[in-house]
């Protein structure tokens, strides 16, 4: 993106701001309006918010693939050759049997099932669509679930829509969220395109109406308007197999015209456009920009949430819908849901880029409520397997600020290390040095400290708490986990143990299995500290293979240290905390001995070789009083945004709220809130008249409650 001019300010001497106590008026433009003072400081200088997804940890699983619970649903209802019924469980790429009965288990036993998953720490199970797919496609079949053809039932392969009661009711018997992954970029490849499949973009043969009338698809997105269409009028010709004419429902779905019918998505060259009306690999595009395709995909999956009383969607490909449709379409499934008497349904989307302003765009821009972090994964695993220091993720904690908007919640995405398209975090791990046998086992095991001890929601993928490696992505990371039949998945290096050959992996006992023991006892620890779900973070140390950051837990106003060392030897370290004169207590990793901060906060300790070290300070927080702080604006390096940043003179962990005031306005509204350093806020300049003067304020929250307030900047965002 383009780099900024540098921001207008009121008078150079306003570039810096000292921060008064709370009400101060001074100012040094004499035209600025007070600082918020009574009840709208009041209202303002509320704690940070965390959504109740922050809490979360969730078991990502294929069903396919899982557990085999009913055999006389493995062929889908369908007899014959593969190629009818997709089922070959000795081909990587086929249905292998797995389904809800398998997943659901018997609500009680903790090998099997999803009492297996309560019991290894996990809050939520994220499954894979189950909607009816389309069960063969080129040489392979939709044991994925990513072929939806019907999105009104369960496909038959994993069961019936009883099935899916009945997995829904034991997950939340034993406490456990549900999060179906949705897809509404695409439908099953099921229109053919005269012509070939060459993308070809508004620019080379534009939209048409029902008479013939070209028009731009754009200016109607997230509208309730949208010109007619007719079968004649296509960017290329589209044509269905008569025997395929009704093959999907809801019945819509059967019209070409709700589709945009102009090739496939070129990932080597594609523009924006082809991006968001390309087809994803063949994969019938829907006309998203289309009002009635998005009240139809609103009213289908919100039949989902009202039947099932699911918690949340995860939302595939979301990177490939129009710009407008989350705008449009989240509003109506959290209605959906609140009618359903789900009041904290979570929606976070695939995105997959590994530049966090670049991703923050679709929450900014786009009203996606939330993504699946893959900037942080792309440094997690590279820091674990020991190819990279530790300030890619320091940097893209600190990138949290560009995804802070007025509501005031904390940024919380999903974050993992492996998955279904990438590979499973051994393998990735394992590819960074090529490390193998016991410190390939520490670098996972530290892989995984990462995931549950810094900010998000983690997301482990199945198979992973039994020490699967995989030798890929996509195909070869979707392995079976009660006995396969594919040979080359019976010999496969495992972390923690021998190749599973023809056994189980039910069979494990995860009491001793060092993943799956490990993956217990960082759930086990989120629970009880809730300063490792919902505390802000502060990093005090990146350097080198240590990583060392406090989480707070602003309730008890109580410190915590976690130390994460890549490297192969043991690392000193001391850092300068936020709680002086206290001991601490050791929550997690091998035994540093007694540890004490001394009068300015310093604390030192050695962190072992390739593990992870949580500590608790004993005493609470000081209490700090008035803070005082300075403001400053710039021009964003790395976007077009303006940056307004809060320099806070104390080691006490503040919230800043930062808050506008437009001409004309008769109070301040809330444009973020930052529950951790850097202290800053991003404006967008396109959301600013030209020459729009914007009077902009920090209210500074210590952590015993005490508020103060910066003097007001007056700002030109846009010239």
């Amino acid at each position: 993106m383009p780099r900024s001019a540098s921001c207008a300010i009121a008078a150079a001497a306003a570039i810096a701001l000292g921060v008064g106590a709370a009400g101060a008026t001074t100012s040094m433009v004499q035209a600025m309006p007070k600082p918020p003072a009574g009840a709208e400081l009041g209202r303002l200088a509320k704690p940070p918010a965390y959504s109740s997804f922050a809490s979360q940890r969730l078991y990502f699983v294929m069903p396919d693939r899982y557990a085999n619970g009913d055999p006389s649903n493995d062929r889908g209802g369908a007899s014959g050759l593969r190629s009818v019924t997709g089922y070959d469980p000795s081909d990587i790429g086929w249905f292998h049997g797995g389904d809800l009965k398998g997943l659901t288990g018997t609500c009680t036993d903790k090998r099997t099932g999803l009492a297996r998953l309560a019991d290894l720490g996990f809050t939520g199970v994220w499954v894979t669509p189950a909607v009816v797919q389309r069960a063969v496609q080129g040489d392979s079949a939709a044991y994925h679930g990513y072929w939806g053809r019907d999105f009104t039932s369960v496909d038959p392969h994993l069961g019936t829509n009883d099935d899916f009661d009945a997995f829904a009711d034991c997950a939340h018997g034993l406490g456990l969220k549900v999060y179906l992954d949705v897809v509404v970029n695409h439908t099953a490849d099921v229109i053919l395109l005269a012509g070939g499949t060459d993308f070809r973009g508004p620019d080379e043969v534009p939209y048409r109406d029902c008479r013939g009338k070209p028009f731009s698809a754009d200016r109607y997105a997230g509208g309730k308007r949208f010109p007619c269409l007719s079968d004649r009028y296509q960017p290329r010709q589209a044509l269905v197999l008569p025997q395929d004419r009704a093959l999907k429902r809801p019945a819509w779905l059967n019209q070409v015209t709700r589709y945009h019918n102009r090739g496939d998505i070129d990932f080597g060259s594609c523009s924006p456009v082809c991006f968001e009306q390309g087809d994803f690999f063949g994969l019938d595009d829907l006309f998203t920009e289309q009002p009635f395709v998005v009240n139809g995909l609103a009213q289908v999956f919100g039949d989902w949430v009202r039947r099932y009383k699911l918690d949340g969607f995860r939302v595939d490909t979301a990177k490939h819908v129009d710009r407008a449709f989350f705008r449009s379409w989240v509003p109506k499934i959290r209605a959906a849901a609140r009618a359903a008497g789900v009041n904290d349904f979570e929606i976070f989307g695939e995105v997959a880029v590994t530049d966090a302003a670049e991703l923050s765009t679709f929450v900014r821009d786009r009203a996606l409520p939330n993504v699946i972090d893959f900037p942080l994964q792309d440094s997690l695993v590279r820091f674990a397997g020991g190819s990279a220091g530790p300030r890619g993720i320091s940097g893209r904690l600190a990138d949290d600020d560009y995804f802070r908007g007025p509501s005031g919640i904390a940024p919380t995405p999903a974050t993992f290390l492996g998955n279904h398209d990438t590979g499973r975090a051994a393998l990735l791990i394992k590819q960074q040095t090529g490390s193998h046998g016991i410190e390939l086992e520490r670098r996972v095991l530290l892989g995984h400290s990462l995931l549950y001890l810094l900010r998000g929601a983690p997301v482990v993928y199945y198979g992973d708490e039994v020490g699967m490696i995989g030798r890929g992505g996509d195909k070869a990371a979707r392995q079976d986990l009660f006995p396969t039949k594919v040979t080359e998945w019976q010999t496969e290096e495992r972390v923690g143990g021998p190749p599973i050959g023809t056994g189980s992996s039910f069979e494990i006992d995860l009491a001793t299995h060092p993943v799956a023991s490990h993956l217990r006892e960082l759930g086990r620890l989120r629970g009880a500290h809730p300063a490792l779900a919902i505390g802000s973070s502060v990093v005090r140390s990146a350097n080198e293979g240590l990583l060392v950051v406090s989480r707070f837990d602003r309730a008890d106003r109580r410190e915590y240290l976690v130390a994460f060392n890549a490297s192969e030897e043991q690392q000193p370290v001391t850092v300068t905390t936020a709680t002086p004169s206290s001991r601490w207590t050791q929550l997690l990793g091998a035994d540093v001995k007694l540890v004490e901060t001394d009068s300015s906060g310093r604390l030192s300790f050695v962190v072992p070789s390739l593990d992870a070290v949580l500590l608790r300070a004993d005493a609470q927080l000081s209490r700090p009083g008035a803070v005082r702080a300075t403001l400053r604006a710039a021009a964003d390096r790395f976007t077009n945004l303006k940056v307004v940043s809060a320099t806070v003179a104390s080691r006490d962990p503040v919230s800043v709220t930062f808050a506008a005031r437009r001409p004309g306005a008769k109070s301040w509204s809330l444009l973020a809130v930052d529950d951790g350093a850097p202290y800053r806020v991003f404006l967008d300049p396109r959301r600013y008249k030209r020459g729009e003067r914007v009077s902009l304020v920090a209210v500074v929250r210590a952590s015993d409650g005490t508020v103060s307030t910066s003097p007001v900047l007056s700002l030109q965002v846009r010239k």
